[in-house]
């Protein structure tokens, strides 16, 4: 098959947060923060109410129609509340194993790039024993392999840390040019 019409990995943008809450999951059950690269890992994200959300897998109406009855507010219209319902569902359903995610985190003033080597789970019974785990809202939870840790120094962070402020996203970045900005030729 010609290597040009492979499909290439997607990559995302999943927001660590200002005060550096979800770090903990974002970490190996065994090593300090930040993962050295080539560690074993987890991100998660929030919105327990949902539940599970692989009872809506092949069902986005009925998704939008609980998400719509749990967390929609009064004031909120509806382009916001469709961005902050299908955080969710790109999380679950969009992101691939193979995607790469940009993980930025002000906080900490660091980067992580990793590579997601697992499928959409849940934690809310804290099966997955990750420890340290402070904010037991963040139940959606995917395996990553983490790649590359940036500090604010690095060259590259100017290159990767502007992919917006929503947690899941996916910024206008390819999968060729991340590669190219992690190797340093950018």
């Amino acid at each position: 098959m010609d290597e040009s019409l492979k499909k290439q990995p997607t990559v995302w943008g999943v927001f660590v947060g200002d005060h550096g809450d979800q770090l903990e999951i974002f970490n190996s059950k065994s090593g300090p923060f930040p993962p050295e690269p080539g560690t074993k890992g987890y991100i998660a994200i929030g919105w327990p109410r949902i539940g599970d959300l692989s009872m809506f897998r092949d069902n986005y109406p009925d998704y939008i129609e609980k998400f719509r009855r749990l967390y929609m507010e009064d004031d909120m219209s509806e382009r916001t509340f469709m961005t902050k319902a299908n955080m969710p569902w790109y999380f679950a359903f969009s992101m691939k194993q193979g995607d790469w995610v940009i993980c930025p985190s002000s906080a900490v003033g660091l980067l992580m790039v990793g590579k997601i080597t697992g499928d959409y789970q849940t934690d809310y019974d804290g099966e997955l024993e990750l420890d340290g785990k402070k904010r037991p809202d963040f139940v959606h939870v995917r395996k990553i392999l983490w790649m590359h840790i940036i500090e604010d120094s690095d060259p590259r962070h100017e290159h990767l840390y502007r992919i917006g402020q929503l947690t899941v996203s996916r910024p206008n970045i390819t999968y060729d040019d991340l590669q190219k900005i992690l190797s340093g030729s950018i």
